[in-house]
């Protein structure tokens, strides 16, 4: 039975690396031969195989086919429609708005003592903008037979939405698509785990727009409304429970609501919501290795069940009970019973997120064992676990979590057998501390690996930080936060001095990690080289801890090291596939060779470069980064490297430089950037600099517009890379600025005219044909053009100032727009390639039909980032090699 569960988890892993999901009449025979298998006797121990594979491509199948027709076809032609259905996500208000949100029940209502200057200043503020998962019935009014999953956005909600109400919404949806970047979040594979299967947001309809046109809506739809009140009991007690910790934060005699800066913490534990975490919180939990407390898994779920059961068994030991019916139940089934109601209750509150199914998946099966007096081993229970998993959520197994949790467990298990004789001895207070020392210390070796495969970086102070939160969160914090939620129907009193003390101890608490998160070497990011060698340390130092003694009594079958070294290879490769182009773009990425320099013919074009002969050709690297409707392009040679655009930053938060530019920049073991261009000042080219000068170090700027200055003199100087970016070079970018650079000739060809820069300092934008235009070029001849926005109109005159000017590689000039990429200018580039960055089903439908057309009659093959994702142009001695995200780098049908 072992040897099939294993194989059904190796089977339900190999079929990660499929391209595509296969198609229906592909999964029968895979039915069949799962079947085929399992019923010869000779081949039945691996036909767990097929059935592992089945489990997973079924699902990815089911989920990619979920959507109506109709659906899809309104979502294709971009146009808006209606929706009915119920809010699956839980509404967090913030303190700034707690008056404006309340909840409409009798069973929970929130305090309204705020005074009236707050009130007014609330009401002064813009509603925020609202993100929700929400589970589709009806499609403009009309039933559906296979309800999905969307996730919308709301600016400025007219509704309350709160977690289990039914509405209909005015949307506009997109298939599900992620941004496509190695070393970066994969948001679609996150998507996917939540099984949501379009994104998109609510419509707010025009006050002139009242009456639609009954052809396209149905009758009766004319707004987003309310349907159905039907607010769930978590959402009830989370509000009640935030309303609680208001109360308590707020300041007698001003009525101010100022919460606790750890009230945030006590949600993530209470009910598992970690959305009103600040980057302050994240920062000081990922430096010091404690996030994982704050996730409610097995630790929380344990402990409340193993609390919850021994308190009923203490309870109906010492309290005597007259009644004779009591003798008649037998207490430990009743203690085993409340442990799993309230287990059960706790993960309810979590959202069932997947850590507390694998938790109450573990603990039911192990009070199964006891009841029915089966004695299952730690092996067996991970794998039948594993397998339960894997059939209630199989896309589970994209998730970090999913590995780091069962990792853990096993190391755990394997930590008290290796070390079962050492830890038996003592007493028992001298057995704890052993245990836990030996637990987290293993732990902390072991899970470093995956962690630095997963995250990209790795924590040194992680267990001088967990040896000491794990207990203190485990006895104190924990406890009292879950006994606060407990008491909260009886006795808010009681419940909010229970919030008190769990504050009070995550206060003591966070001042130590606080402290540690402050060193320098709190945590390191890695680049993929260093993962591969964590990865190495650790495989070396778990075959030393556990393998090594059992080798030399010959104890072990030559089979278990021939599956932990396939469980290891299949696991780098979920995370690093080692293809043919991987390893050549490993090779270049971490290349120490010098620069050279070569001469070339001084023309209107390029500058002369001094050669050595005795300096070889170095390939260099051109990465057109996934990041929307914006542009970034990432010019590498000899691990330096000149950014050109940034990206877009937007206004809830999130930052292109931040999600994928520096991501990237770590992954290759870049820490700074010898320049950074910008074409332009549009948010879609130049939004992500403030957070590129803020967290990397910069030698220099280029770029015409003239609110450069005042932003790096607004920078706040609080670390020691602020200081040093304040003082960077800063370039205009005009024809008398070309340069060299690490061999390659950078020639500026526009803006050519003086005037035209001059004219930059009174403008408060810059404009599309303003652009910096530059003409890179290696010692080979090869040249890549970068165009920034430029119109027709500059193209023009491009191709008349630069009549001998052509481009191997050509960024296409605003985005595909149809006021670019004219015929002449084409014609004369020839380019062998060309890529467009463009935003994926974008409301401009970049790139136009006419220019793509007009790429293709010229035989110039057209590369969109919104399809494939990264794209990397690699210009070696001899050859220019084309590699991009979906195709070649994470070629899986889960990743893309």
């Amino acid at each position: 039975m072992d040897w099939w569960l294993l194989t059904f988890f190796i089977g339900a892993i190999l079929s990660l690396f499929l391209p595509e999901v296969p198609a229906l009449f592909q999964l029968f025979i895979l039915l069949c031969l799962a079947i085929g298998f399992y019923y010869d006797k000779k081949s039945r121990s691996s036909a767990g195989l097929w059935f592992g594979a089945l489990c997973i491509l079924t699902q990815a199948y089911l989920y990619h086919n979920q959507l109506p027709r109709t659906v899809l076809d309104l979502m294709q032609k971009k146009q808006s429609f209606f929706v009915e259905g119920n809010v699956l996500s839980l509404n967090v208000t913030s303190p700034q708005t707690i008056e404006r949100h309340s909840i409409k029940s009798n069973t929970v209502k929130f305090n309204t003592e705020i005074n009236k200057t707050s009130k007014n200043v609330a009401q002064k503020k813009l509603a925020p903008t609202k993100r929700f998962n929400f589970r589709v019935h009806k499609v403009n009014q009309q039933l559906i037979d296979s309800p999905f999953t969307i996730r919308l956005s709301w600016q400025k909600p007219s509704i309350d939405v709160f977690q289990g109400d039914v509405l209909s919404l005015k949307v506009k949806l997109k298939p599900v698509h992620g941004l496509a970047n190695i070393g970066t979040f994969n948001y679609l594979s996150w998507l996917k785990v939540h099984n949501i299967s379009a994104t998109g947001y609510v419509v707010k309809p025009k006050k002139n727009n009242r009456k639609m046109n009954t052809e396209q809506t149905p009758q009766g739809l004319n707004d987003n409304k309310l349907i159905l009140e039907n607010t769930s009991v978590r959402q009830q007690l989370f509000a009640q429970y935030q309303q609680l910790g208001m109360k308590q934060s707020t300041h007698q005699g001003q009525g101010l609501v100022t919460p606790h800066e750890l009230t945030p913490i006590l949600l993530a534990l209470a009910f598992g919501e970690r959305s009103t975490l600040d980057a302050t919180h994240w920062q000081v939990l990922q430096a010091t290795g404690t996030s994982h407390l704050i996730a409610i898994s097995g630790l929380h779920v344990g402990l409340l069940a193993g609390g919850a059961f021994f308190i009923v068994r203490l309870f109906f030991k010492y309290i005597p009970l007259k009644d004779p019916r009591w003798q008649y139940i037998h207490i430990h089934y009743l203690a085993i019973a409340i442990s799993v109601v309230f287990a059960t209750f706790y993960a309810y509150l979590a959202g069932f997120s997947l850590p507390t199914q694998r938790a109450l998946v573990m603990l039911n099966l192990y009070w199964f064992s006891r009841l029915m007096g089966i004695k299952f081993s730690p092996k067996r229970l991970l794998l039948i676990t594993l397998f339960i998993l894997l059939m209630i959520s199989p896309f589970s197994l994209f998730t970090a979590s999913f590995w780091l949790s069962f990792y853990a467990v096993a190391i755990i298990f394997l930590s008290l057998w290796r070390f079962k004789y050492w830890l038996s001895n003592g007493t028992a207070i001298w057995r704890f501390f052993k245990g836990l020392l030996i637990i987290q210390v293993t732990l902390t070796l072991m899970l470093m690996p995956i962690t630095a495969l997963f995250f990209q970086q790795v924590s040194l102070i992680s267990f001088v930080a967990n040896i000491v939160a794990v207990p203190w969160m485990s006895a104190v914090s924990i406890p009292t936060a879950l006994l606060s939620v407990l008491l909260m129907p009886l006795s808010e009193s009681l419940a909010q001095w229970c919030m008190m003390l769990s504050l009070q101890s995550l206060s003591w608490l966070w001042y130590y990690l606080e402290l540690l998160s402050q060193q320098e070497y709190a945590i390191i990011s890695l680049s993929f080289t260093q993962q591969i060698i964590v990865l190495i340390a650790g495989v070396t130092v778990f075959f030393i801890i556990y393998l090594a003694p059992l080798c030399l009594r010959h104890s072990v079958k030559q089979g278990t090291f021939v599956l932990l070294s396939l469980l290891l290879t299949i696991i780098l490769l979920c995370k690093y596939p080692l293809s043919n182009s991987a390893l050549s773009y490993f090779a270049l990425s971490h290349s120490n060779l010098g620069a050279y320099f070569l001469p070339k013919k001084s023309n209107k074009l390029t500058h002369d470069v001094a050669y050595s002969k005795e300096h070889h050709f170095t390939p260099w690297q051109v990465v057109f980064f996934d990041v929307g409707q914006g542009l970034s392009v990432l010019i590498k040679r000899n691990d330096h490297a000149i950014l050109y655009d940034t990206g877009a930053a937007y206004p809830s938060g999130f930052v292109m430089s931040d999600a994928v530019i520096v991501p990237y920049l770590h992954y290759v073991a870049i820490d700074k950037l010898d320049k950074v261009i910008l074409s332009h000042s549009d948010n879609d080219h130049a939004g992500g600099l403030d957070y590129l000068l803020k967290n990397l170090f910069i030698d220099e700027i280029m770029s015409n517009d003239s609110g450069i200055t005042h932003l790096l003199s607004g920078i706040a100087t609080q670390s020691a890379t602020q200081l040093d970016n304040i003082n960077i070079a800063q370039k205009s970018c005009n024809p008398q600025q070309s340069f060299i650079w690490q061999g390659l000739a950078f020639d500026i060809l526009w803006p050519i005219s003086p005037h035209v820069i001059e004219q930059q300092s009174t403008r408060v934008k810059q404009k599309n044909d303003d652009s910096c235009v530059i003409l890179i070029s290696d010692l080979k001849g090869r040249k890549l053009l970068l165009t920034g926005d430029i119109s027709a109109k500059v193209e023009q005159q491009l191709i008349t100032l630069y009549p001998q000017l052509t481009a191997d590689i050509l960024q296409v000039p605003h985005h595909g727009s149809k006021t670019s990429s004219s015929q002449a200018f084409l014609q004369q580039l020839s380019p062998n390639i060309a890529i467009v960055s463009a935003g994926y089903l974008n409301r401009w439908k970049m790139p136009v039909a006419v220019v793509s057309q007009r790429y293709q009659d010229l035989n110039i093959p057209l590369l969109n980032s919104a399809v494939l994702g990264q794209i990397i142009i690699t210009f070696e001695e001899n050859d220019i090699s084309t590699k991009n995200y979906v195709e070649d780098l994470r070629p899986f049908w889960f990743s893309h």
